[in-house]
């Protein structure tokens, strides 16, 4: 045991005395020189001040989408396909489920084609007569005047022989029926010759050109119908919920899934009626998140709901801020605990920085203080110390501090997360 005492001390030596000369070697000269001091960061500086502001009072509210759609089904049918899944990222117009369609699209095409028949009519008879009707018809004139011509000759030559008493009545009679039925026809081909030159009545075309629009309609209804059958997402958002499952029947109006919008959310938060005189629409709150502490938000007063609840005569108040989205999903979720520091109290002067300025997520609230130290034209360099701060209200981009600072003192704004206590900054000084 003695041994063992005497080889653990004699290690313990060895490790203290290898950190000695580790450390050391870290602060001695490297070939008779001292290595330069690192070169300072790049930030961006801001300037603390003091503005109007009402005080802020910590309100506990909920986080809920800006919007919600149930999504239902516009028709009855079988769900053949549902691609989603809770949780997914969908954007707006993007299908999310669809029905059975195969009748509809057997309809379709039997529609389109009843379509493209009567536009062929249409057509057809607003082109007018072909020259070869023309000439067909003209040709038919010709060879009546012909046979009429010929009938006249013959009925004039029995004419004659009747009154020589060589020919029969009945001979002449059969001569001019024969006439006057030639005649008849050279009228009736000369009427479709006119007919033919004139083309189509406009009657005809408008006929025509209705039952075209029919079967246009006809075919719209059908589209329509197949359109209900693809459910489309109404905006972009994130699934929450499914209220089916594929190869179920859905009837019309029946629920297929729950889209919330996360983009932008909003923090509903119940304020006393002796509060909520103060507020007014646009007005900036910042907001904590127990869920996300490491990040700055800020939204804006966005409706105060004119009806109280009866049991706590507070007032819902909905507070707009855009979301974050980190890794494909949103950091605020729907159902989150928020705390909104509404301005509800009496407006005075309040020390206030850039709200980029705070830095959040380890232990307390604080802002890294430049403390100058040589300054060449709108450049600067300085070195930075942590100064831990409390927080108030916002208010224009700033947020309210109170701790050690002081007005007109420079805090870093950019950059501010990879900095260091005491650690060697370069900056562009800020206006007044």
């Amino acid at each position: 045991m003695i041994a063992q005492s005497v080889r653990a001390g004699f290690s313990g030596s060895v490790s203290l005395l290898t950190r000695c000369v580790a450390a050391w070697l870290a602060l001695a000269p490297v070939g008779g020189r001292t290595q330069p001091p690192a070169a300072p960061l790049p930030v961006v500086a801001g300037r603390v001040s003091t503005m109007e502001l009402a005080a802020g009072q910590p309100f506990v509210g909920t986080v809920l989408p800006a919007r919600t759609s149930d999504v239902g089904s516009a028709v009855d049918g079988r769900l053949v396909d549902f691609p989603i899944l809770d949780g997914q990222h969908i954007a707006e117009g993007e299908p999310i489920a669809g029905l059975l369609r195969g009748l509809l699209e057997i309809e379709r095409e039997g529609a389109v084609a009843e379509l493209t028949r009567r536009r062929q009519v249409l057509a057809e008879l607003q082109a007018g007569s072909r020259p070869e009707e023309v000439e067909q018809a003209r040709a038919a004139v010709a060879g009546f005047e012909a046979r009429l011509a010929y009938a006249k000759s013959r009925l004039t030559r029995l004419d004659r022989l009747a009154a020589r008493g060589t020919s029969t009545v009945d001979e002449l009679q059969d001569a001019q029926t024969e006439l006057q039925a030639i005649e008849a026809q050279l009228r009736g081909g000369q009427a479709a010759l006119a007919l033919v030159e004139a083309g189509p009545r406009r009657e005809q075309i408008a006929q025509a050109a209705a039952a075209a629009e029919v079967q246009e309609a006809e075919v719209e209804r059908i589209d329509d119908q197949l359109s209900k059958h693809t459910i489309r997402a109404p905006f972009a958002g994130w699934v929450v919920e499914r209220f089916t499952e594929k190869g179920q029947w859905v009837t019309r109006g029946g629920l297929i899934a729950r889209i919330a919008e996360l983009d932008r959310v909003k923090v509903v938060a119940q304020v006393p009626e002796m509060s909520v005189r103060y507020l007014k629409p646009g007005a900036e709150v910042r907001l904590e998140f127990d869920a996300a502490p490491d990040q700055p938000w800020v939204g804006q007063v966005a409706r105060v709901i004119p009806q109280a609840d009866l049991l706590s005569r507070s007032f819902p108040v909905e507070v707009l801020l855009e979301n974050r989205i980190q890794g494909g999903e949103p950091i605020l979720k729907g159902g989150m605990l928020a705390r909104a520091w509404l301005p509800v109290g009496q407006t005075g002067a309040a020390t206030v920085v850039p709200k980029d300025a705070v830095v959040l997520g380890v232990g307390r609230p604080f802002v890294y203080v430049i403390d100058k130290t040589a300054t060449t034209g709108p450049a600067a360099t300085g070195t930075v110390r942590p100064v831990e701060v409390a927080l108030g209200g916002t208010v224009e981009g700033h947020v309210e501090v109170r701790g050690g600072i002081e007005p007109g003192q420079l805090v870093v704004t950019r950059g501010n997360e990879r900095l260091r206590p005491a650690a060697a900054v370069a900056f562009q000084m800020p206006g007044p």
